[in-house]
């Protein structure tokens, strides 16, 4: 067989230049809301109170870019092919913590018929998807995230549907909102809390991954004092 041939990456660097500066020009126009948001949940209270005060997140590295787009594609194709839609991205606001869910629907085909039911689509790999399927239950930020959107809309349940990206298979787990209503309060209190004092706790992880540095929104933060944290602030506030 003959080997004489160029490799051409023009379209790759291409892509990559695409990627990063959208995602420059989104970070640039992005303007603080000064307000907790749902899919932030379930974060770290350092990574909730960093972000409410404008403290820019660290650069994406352009393979999550592109991961990131992946998913992006998948979820949007999903969307467009779920029946009995009735909203899509709809805006929603639970004790000041804003977000949009991704779709609303009418369950009445479901197995689970519950009425108008928020649903938030997350796109995995299959090896996440397999994890879920084992555990039989979705992620803790997600079912935080879902459960503020259904308390917002004041309905009874809530939905995330999960889709692997490599080959489109379907989870759809249903929870009752009454379930997580306590700790999505108590979440938010105790932001609300930390927000009154006018400072970014340290950082203390709420799942064991946020532990490794690399997944970290914050990761000049998560090893600082309460004394080098008010310090560092003021670099973002001057």
């Amino acid at each position: 067989m003959n080997h004489n041939h160029i490799r051409d990456n023009f379209i790759d660097k291409w892509i990559t230049t695409i990627l990063v500066s959208e995602d420059e020009k989104e970070r640039k126009e992005h303007q603080s809301s000064g307000k907790l948001t749902a899919s932030a949940l379930g974060k770290p209270l350092q990574w909730q109170i960093l972000k409410v005060m404008g403290v820019p997140q660290k650069e994406i590295d352009p393979y999550v870019l592109r991961k990131f787009q992946r998913g992006k594609d998948v979820e949007n194709w999903l969307v467009d092919r779920i029946p009995a839609k009735r909203y899509t991205q709809h805006p929603v606001e639970y004790r000041g913590v804003v977000g949009f869910a991704d779709i609303v629907v009418s369950s009445g085909n479901y197995d689970a018929k519950v009425g108008e039911l928020p649903e938030e689509v997350k796109s995995v790999t299959n090896l996440k998807f397999k994890n879920i399927q084992k555990t039989g239950e979705a992620d803790r930020s997600h079912i935080l995230q879902a459960c503020l959107y259904a308390l917002g809309m004041e309905h009874s349940h809530f939905g995330i549907i999960y889709i692997a990206s490599d080959d489109y298979r379907i989870l759809n787990y249903v929870y009752k909102t009454s379930d997580y209503k306590a700790e999505v309060d108590r979440i938010i209190d105790r932001f609300d809390a930390q927000r009154a004092t006018g400072k970014a706790p340290v950082f203390v992880a709420e799942e064991k991954w946020q532990e490794n540095q690399m997944y970290q929104d914050y990761p000049e933060f998560s090893k600082l004092t309460q004394e080098e944290i008010d310090i560092k602030i003021k670099e973002y506030a001057n």
